[in-house]
């Protein structure tokens, strides 16, 4: 597979570009979740429900659909104009907002009922209690499931090809074209994928055993 040296630059490229893509998705995904966790166990009616819609159509429909609505679609109806990546940015934290909100209700509703209990014996306001109490346990708790979403967005990154995105998988099919070649190209691209991932389930696993709550153990 020497031949793929030529194309090591371009396929570099695509693997920054999906590395990318994972990171703004997941962690714009990360800051969505939790404040959609927040209202979902914390907030009135309205926004429960706003919150439940939200949720549910992002969780139940494709994420190829998805792309091709904020790419397609969404500009058409509105005249908005953004480049392929940004739609694709857009969608990624989006999607992965709606999974992670599942993940930091679960986490934040793991926190005893008698810390909460305690917090407000002590005069911490809500406020507070949500900051000192609730939030730093939720996140340490919320590890293994946050990590299987970086794998899961980190493969559907993938997608983004639909809409052009010159991500790895893109970069792949270009090459294959190229060089009548797709064994090998997509084969390499393959093992790109996994050590990649391999290397993010190790170091997750790192930072989960050094910061888990005892009692509250889960394996990753």
């Amino acid at each position: 597979m020497e031949f793929l040296l030529q194309y090591s630059r371009f396929i570099i490229e695509g693997f920054i570009t999906a590395l990318t893509m994972t990171i703004i998705g997941v962690s714009g995904g990360a800051v969505l979740g939790i404040t959609t966790a927040l209202l979902d166990v914390y907030g009135g009616r309205v926004s429960k429900v706003l919150v439940g819609i939200y949720v549910e159509f992002f969780r139940g429909s494709p994420l190829i659909v998805q792309l091709l609505i904020f790419y397609f679609s969404i500009p058409a109806v509105t005249g908005l104009n953004w480049d392929a990546y940004t739609a694709g940015a857009v969608t990624l934290i989006l999607n992965s907002g709606a999974y992670q909100k599942g993940y930091f209700k679960g986490a934040i509703e793991a926190v005893f009922k008698d810390q909460l209990m305690a917090a407000a014996s002590i005069g911490l306001t809500f406020r507070q209690t949500l900051r000192y109490i609730v939030l730093p346990q939720a996140l340490k708790i919320v590890i293994p499931a946050w990590t299987n979403e970086l794998v899961s967005l980190g493969l559907s990154t993938s997608a983004l090809i639909i809409i052009g995105v010159r991500e790895l998988t893109s970069i792949a099919k270009t090459i294959a074209a190229q060089t009548f070649r797709p064994l090998e190209v997509y084969f390499t691209i393959a093992i790109i994928y996994f050590i990649w991932i391999t290397i993010m389930l190790k170091i997750m696993d790192i930072v989960y055993r050094r910061v888990r709550i005892p009692g509250l153990e889960v394996s990753i």
